[in-house]
């Protein structure tokens, strides 16, 4: 299972207001720099190279297995139980079946994710691109 990493900034020229005393910063540790009050913005960094071994004929159980993984730690981190959950994303799932996600039974639809992430307090997805494809050669095994 590949490990969460909760980080407090993603990028250096991302900025971020402080609600408690209006300071725009950048958020390099997750307090703010005039009042030092948490700024109450995290993000995770989720590898995709730590889900897909190319040499696996698992890729699609340890990503629904890593997708479950990271609802149920998002969860925990908001203090609330999978009912709620279920509640707060606007019914479009049932408790069960959120259960069945977070234990990597199944993989949730966008349809249901995007309700779900945002009862979570999720604001954003972030997908970053490498300005050249890093793909691997492939090797034939045709001799000529």
């Amino acid at each position: 299972m590949p490990t969460l990493q909760f980080l407090s900034s993603i990028r250096d020229s991302e900025t971020i207001t402080c609600r408690r005393c209006n300071t725009r910063q950048f958020p390099t540790n997750g307090t703010c720099i005039r009042c030092h009050t948490a700024l109450g913005l995290d993000y995770v960094s989720f590898e995709i190279d730590a889900l897909l071994d190319p040499f696996s004929e698992d890729d699609q159980k340890q990503l629904v297995r890593s997708i479950g993984f990271l609802l149920r730690t998002l969860r925990k981190r908001r203090g609330i139980c999978q009912s709620q959950l279920a509640r707060r994303a606007a019914d479009c799932i049932a408790r069960s079946y959120l259960s069945k996600a977070e234990c990597g039974h199944v993989l949730l639809p966008l349809s249901k994710l995007l309700p779900i992430a945002r009862a979570l307090g999720l604001t954003a997805v972030i997908l970053r691109f490498e300005s050249t494809p890093s793909l691997p050669a492939q090797q034939s095994n045709v001799r000529r």
